[in-house]
């Protein structure tokens, strides 16, 4: 840098000496003497010259977070790769891969479920609203039914009086035909078909009368402990399922139920997290480029231990280039701007020069060889085949000012 310092002086001394030289030779000559406005005067150097480094427009180094045993290496230098792509694996990376998947899997199940529980939800309010009109009916029929099966709700007055007169009919047509003496009746005909029809007219009276005497007994009982326990439970199961019901037809009149949607929410949650820590996983495992470009390093092979930091890999893209300075000092900065057009030259092609902008300039500083310098980052507006990352470049800032001095006329 302080060569490119002492550059810019020795022609300024050079540019200095030669203007006196001239100014001395017109004095003591013979000719006519010029007018003063034809002399331009020189009042500053005419570029600011410093060096810089070519570099890609993008680049980055890759390494393994935890290091481990080198499983694949997929990629070879020179290779130009899409973002994405996996470069290198680590020994267990497939199982990662695979839990990685049946995560995406889980996670599109619940994105599902919580889509169909929203756009449902209309269907199922309107599913609600006749589950409980159901419970209801299901529920009044319980009711009704407990309240019958008490004593002195079976029947009416009516029905228990003809009941009854029914009992004493029966009755009184088997006690007519009890007075016969069935029990050496075999059943089987014998030639006495009154005996057969004797015995039948007896059953069938027997019968008669017994169903009329339960149907008295019913009209007139009460249920037995175990009926109304059975009696009791049916209301019972009735009342809950309509408080479910109503329950169901209050929580989904507005929307999705909020605990039916907290959970579906819930899951999706756990899903998104379940497959953040699969991916991370896995990317502990794989080294995948970041950006397209061209890898033009690769540090590890298959079977190799790549150690935790250890740079396995340096991707770039060399679809375009930039340059950064190296010695732009603080006497310099204040020329400087962004959008500033430049020359930039190559020590390695020296019949290449290509123009460029400057894109940014650092706030920040460093210092070298005890100067203060500063980065600015240039863009180039074209590129030549010849180019490779590092070369040496020699960037030219056009801040040329010129300016047309006025002398004094002679005798003034």
């Amino acid at each position: 840098m302080n060569a490119w310092r002492n550059k810019r002086t020795v022609i300024a001394i050079i540019g200095g000496t030669v203007l006196i030289g001239a100014i001395a030779l017109v004095s003591c000559g013979g000719a006519a003497t010029p007018t003063p406005e034809e002399i331009p005067v020189v009042v500053d150097s005419p570029a600011v010259i410093v060096e810089g480094r070519l570099n890609p427009a993008e680049s980055v180094s890759l390494s393994f977070k935890n290091g481990g045993a080198i499983a694949m290496v997929v990629v070879e230098e020179g290779d130009w790769v899409p973002a994405g792509q996996v470069l290198i694996r680590l020994a267990d990376s497939e199982q990662a891969r695979a839990a990685v998947t049946t995560a995406r899997l889980e996670l599109a199940s619940a994105q599902l479920a919580l889509s169909t529980l929203e756009e449902t939800a209309p269907l199922v309010a309107a599913q609600t609203q006749l589950e409980l009109a159901n419970a209801r009916d299901a529920l009044h029929k319980a009711e009704r039914k407990w309240t019958n099966q008490q004593q002195g709700n079976r029947a009416n007055s009516v029905t228990i009086k003809a009941a009854e007169a029914e009992l004493a009919l029966a009755e009184e047509a088997m006690e007519s035909l009890r007075g016969r003496n069935y029990e050496g009746y075999s059943g089987y005909p014998d030639g006495d078909t009154d005996e057969a029809q004797g015995y039948k007219d007896y059953a069938a009276a027997y019968q008669r009368y017994q169903v009329a005497l339960r149907n008295v007994n019913w009209y007139t009982g009460h249920p037995t402990e175990i009926q109304q326990g059975v009696l009791d439970a049916e209301l019972a199961l009735a009342q809950a399922q309509v408080a479910e019901a109503e329950r169901r037809a209050n929580a989904w009149a507005d929307g999705p139920d909020p605990e039916e949607l907290a959970v579906a929410e819930a899951r999706l949650a756990n899903a998104q997290a379940h497959l953040e820590a699969a991916e991370a996983v896995l990317a502990d495992l794989e080294i995948v480029a970041p950006i397209s470009g061209t890898v033009t390093r690769l540090s590890v092979k298959e079977g190799e231990l790549a150690t935790a930091g250890q740079v396995a890999a340096e991707l770039a893209d060399l679809s375009g280039w930039k340059v950064t300075t190296e010695n732009l000092t603080e006497i310099d900065l204040p020329q400087i701007a962004l959008d500033q057009p430049v020359q930039l030259t190559f020590d390695a092609l020296p019949e290449v020069t290509l123009p460029g902008v400057v894109h940014t300039i650092s706030p920040g500083f460093e210092m070298k060889s005890g100067d203060v310098v500063y980065s600015v980052e240039i863009d180039l507006l074209d590129i030549d085949p010849g180019l490779q990352w590092g070369m040496t470049t020699v960037v030219t800032f056009d801040v040329q000012e010129t300016t047309t001095a006025m002398s004094e006329t002679a005798g003034e």
